[in-house]
């Protein structure tokens, strides 16, 4: 089945997320675009909002933002989200088949975000460095490149040991040591996604760091306009 351009007309737009709210949590930003809860079209959620309450936390949301379709696990629920309808959408490429790779997603308060799959390819795996620097997994390279130099200055047999080695671990426990690593830079579980292609997810992380610090921008020029006046100094000199 190949991939074609298809108009959706049965669609809502999020258009506002309350901060640290299950709807938060999900993956969500202010400006995706849903084209089904679950089970559900939009334009039913839209008619009866209780249908909310029916969505289980197996259920999966698809989800447009910017040009990519992806879908996000609805988790503990869509509290905290307002929806309104959005017009139709042209030219969506809606990617074939099902068995969509799930990442692990994260973001840091700056507004960074990092996609960590469940199964790393193995072409990834056989090069740490770039594998960890993917995924800015800098406490890992960091860790990598010491013990990378200690084994070259004990010789080629000690190199190859500690390469293959490296080379296992990013194989077998890659993922968990990309999470790990990304917790500890400060990175927070923000959504559990299903992408159609690995290609796909460095544009994702691009498109949602663009509207993270728009979010986290627009906070800040709010702070400032209603930030009251300093109270002006009435006793002179």
């Amino acid at each position: 089945m190949s991939n074609e351009p298809r108009t959706i007309t049965d669609l809502v737009l999020v258009t506002a997320i309350a901060r640290h709210t299950p709807g938060d949590r999900s993956g969500l930003l202010q400006g995706d675009l849903v084209l089904s809860f679950g089970d559900y079209p939009p334009s039913k959620l839209i008619a009866d909002s209780d249908l909310l309450l029916n969505l289980k936390s197996t259920d999966w949301m698809l989800v447009m933002r910017g040009t990519s379709l992806f879908r996000l696990n609805i988790g503990d629920g869509l509290e905290g989200c307002d929806f309104d309808v959005a017009p139709p959408a042209e030219n969506v490429v809606m990617p074939a088949g099902t068995a969509w790779p799930i990442y692990w997603g994260a973001t840091q308060t700056s507004g960074a975000m990092v996609l960590v799959p469940d199964d790393i390819s193995v072409i990834w795996s056989i090069v740490p460095p770039l594998l960890f620097a993917r995924f800015r997994s800098w406490h890992l390279l960091v860790g990598l490149a010491l013990v990378w130099s200690v084994a070259l200055v004990q010789g080629a047999e000690t190199f190859a040991v500690a390469y293959l080695v490296s080379v296992a671990l990013a194989i077998v426990g890659g993922p968990s040591l990309i999470r790990e690593a990304a917790e500890k830079q400060g990175y927070v579980h923000h959504g559990t996604y299903a992408i159609p292609s690995h290609m796909d997810a460095a544009a994702i992380e691009l498109q949602s760091e663009k509207m993270i610090r728009k979010r986290i921008r627009d906070a800040q020029l709010a702070l400032i306009v209603h930030e009251p006046a300093p109270p002006m100094n009435r006793g002179g000199l």
